[in-house]
């Protein structure tokens, strides 16, 4: 996950309100109005992905190898292709697994932006560009209803 101006922003208006309804005892309003500024940042980002993957081309890619995270717990395939104009590419996949999905040398359908040919998804698996931020905001719906409730409760 990218972060970006836009998450820099949201962190401290966060910040601000949650300091401003801390200071006139509304915590609870506070974490609500954060929750759902939370979920506007996130829709813009699932867009911004969904507009990324529009008009992706399908093409087949060959795992080369794997680049393995600084914890060395979590791996992202490194695949090699060509885009329609014949340029080969390679590039290293966004979404990190804690097992090597892929076997090195085996070919895999893979989908890439035209206009950022650096940028491709599996074509199984698509839907784990978005569904972190899905993940979020459900569990963050979950704790912020369940604030709201304890708060009302007590």
């Amino acid at each position: 996950m990218k972060v970006d101006k836009l998450d820099i922003a949201w962190s401290v208006v966060s910040m601000i309100i949650l300091g401003y309804a801390f200071y006139h005892h509304k915590t609870i309003y506070g974490l609500i109005a954060v929750y759902a500024i939370m979920v506007v940042i996130f829709y813009i980002h699932i867009m911004k992905v969904r507009q990324r993957t529009d008009g992706s081309i399908p093409v087949y890619a060959t795992v080369t190898d794997y680049f393995q995270s600084k914890d060395k717990l979590r791996y992202s395939p490194i695949v090699k292709y060509e885009t329609e104009d014949g340029v080969p590419m390679s590039s290293v996949y966004s979404i990190e697994s804690v097992k090597k999905r892929y076997e090195i040398g085996s070919e895999q359908i893979i989908c890439y932006s035209p206009q950022e040919p650096l940028f491709f998804y599996f074509a199984d698996r698509e839907g784990e560009l978005v569904s972190v931020y899905y993940r979020f905001i459900i569990i963050g719906g979950i704790l912020t209803a369940a604030a709201f409730i304890i708060s009302q409760l007590t």
